[in-house]
């Protein structure tokens, strides 16, 4: 009887143990994800959010694209972005997405040098690349 009983207190042990070192993530694809984490935004009219000027990163900032001409670039931390990937299904922000037809209200993280992500309400995750073009007039 003893030597179950420590059998039993061994197996609770490194159950607890390994369940003590898992823990959440805002990672998508991650195990833990615990999914959206930013609160929706409604752009301000008058108050146009475009970030810093030396983001840093892993850090969302306010961020508003104007979307007429569609959202292929962005202007963010003082220079030009193209769209490179949008990641199906992945959504970062919680709440109701923004109903200004003209504006994309949400978050731009600098994820790498190269890299930052934008997150709004009821998107998709998407990912620009910086460029050395300026972006073609609207037609």
């Amino acid at each position: 009887m003893n030597v179950s009983r420590q059998a039993a207190v061994l197996l609770l042990s490194a159950g607890l143990l390994l369940s003590g070192c898992s823990s959440s993530s805002d990672n998508p694809g991650d195990e833990g994800y615990t999914g959206p984490t930013l609160a929706a935004r409604t752009a301000t009219m008058g108050k146009w959010q475009k970030g810093p000027k030396e983001p840093k990163q892993h850090k969302p900032y306010p961020y508003d694209i104007y979307t007429h001409c569609g959202i292929k670039w962005v202007k963010f931390g003082g220079r030009w972005w193209v769209l490179d990937h949008v990641f199906p299904g992945v959504e970062q922000v919680k709440g109701e997405p923004s109903q200004d037809s003209q504006t994309l209200a949400g978050y731009m993280t600098l994820i790498g040098p190269d890299t930052a992500n934008f997150d709004a309400a009821g998107m998709p995750t998407m990912q620009f690349v910086p460029t050395k073009d300026e972006p073609p007039g609207c037609a």
